[in-house]
């Protein structure tokens, strides 16, 4: 018994240290400590502030380019068409004869007035001269103050027959240089109308069109332009702009010296007149052109296009709220490349989330630095 005694001393040290080497048991977890929520981070994010700013975009407009003056040159002189010499294309100057009407029946007409005034002048010298006898045989009381009133009306007759033939020898020599018409500007042939040996009725006859040749006055030319109605608060007379015309290479400077006060009610557009200098017509009418005006200073709410999220229709944007990230959508209008200008949706001041936009979504939290 004492040997057991003494085996069970020996032993119980070795149990009591191979017990105590095992780790601690864990306290029983409590229910409060089940029910703690777990805490996100805010997300930092990169914002820029909706800037107010004087936009000078400039006014975009498209129209056709057209001659100072178009026209339609027609026969002085009625009769057949004898000789044109001008052909579509030619420049012309300033009295360069374009074509001709027949000469010989208007040579026969002034022929005939002068022979009149010739037979007009003939009675008038001899009534200037039964006039002097007359009044010599009214001094001595040979003829009566009857008679001498009748001669002196007769000569007064003479006379107005006279200054008539004069007119219609004038009217003759007119309408005979009629037959030649001539450019009345400088310019360039654009249409020929009829050929040689054409009978011509002048635009006075009342007999349909007279026309022969166009011509176009195109060393001064004008672009003829249309912007949509809501810019007309923008346009006034003296802006400046560049007109961009197909298949030149450099713009072309102007202004604007024609704006129209009428709205054209079906384009829903207004019309306005930019002029240039042509040299050598090198500028065609009818030309399709299209104007960069220098319009005035404009407010307007810019943002960075790298904040816009959506679709190009449907576009949107995060704005800081608090410490949370709202969608907002937004209507915008490009300016550049890097630009856009905000038409509704967002204010001046209003902080927009720049990025990262990968991770943000309606109502996440933020946490914002400013760029």
């Amino acid at each position: 018994m004492t040997h057991i005694l003494r085996c069970l001393a020996l032993i119980a040290p070795v149990l009591l240290a191979a017990c105590s080497s095992e780790p601690p048991l864990p306290e029983p977890a409590t229910i409060s400590d089940e029910l703690t929520p777990v805490i996100a981070a805010p997300i930092k994010v990169q914002t820029v502030i909706v800037e107010s700013v004087d936009l000078a975009d400039p006014l975009i407009a498209s129209g056709t380019i057209a001659a100072k003056q178009t026209s339609n040159i027609g026969v002085l002189a009625g009769g057949v068409v004898e000789k044109i010499y001008v052909k579509v294309g030619d420049r012309v100057k300033k009295g360069q004869a374009l074509f001709q009407t027949r000469r010989v029946d208007y040579e026969q007409q002034l022929s005939e007035a002068e022979a009149q005034l010739s037979i007009a002048l003939a009675e008038q010298a001899n009534a200037e001269n039964a006039l002097k006898r007359t009044s010599a045989l009214l001094d001595k009381g040979h003829v009566s103050q009857a008679v001498f009133d009748d001669v002196q009306a007769t000569l007064q007759v003479a006379k107005s027959q006279a200054a008539l033939r004069r007119t219609q020898v004038d009217a003759a020599k007119q309408k005979l240089d009629d037959t030649t018409v001539r450019s009345p500007f400088n310019g360039a042939v654009t249409a020929r109308y009829i050929d040689e040996g054409v009978f011509m009725a002048n635009s006075f006859s009342g007999m349909g069109n007279s026309a022969v040749v166009q011509i176009q006055e195109c060393e001064i030319a004008a672009g003829i332009l249309f912007a949509p109605e809501s810019e007309v608060a923008r346009l006034h007379l003296g802006l400046t702009g560049s007109l961009y015309v197909d298949g030149r290479d450099e713009p072309i400077r102007s202004e604007i010296i024609i704006l129209n006060d009428r709205v054209d009610p079906k384009a829903r557009t207004v019309e306005f007149r930019m002029a240039f200098l042509n040299e050598g017509c090198a500028v065609r009418a009818g030309q399709s052109v299209r104007a960069e005006v220098d319009v005035d200073p404009r407010p307007a709410l810019v943002l960075p296009r790298a904040a816009l999220q959506g679709t190009s229709s449907s576009p949107y944007v995060f704005v800081v709220d608090g410490d949370r990230a709202r969608r907002t959508t937004v209507t915008v209008q490009d300016i550049d490349a890097v630009q856009v200008e905000v038409l509704s949706g967002l204010s001046a001041a209003d902080r927009v989330i720049t990025g990262p936009l990968d991770k943000i979504s309606d109502g996440t939290q933020v946490e914002a630095n400013a760029s």
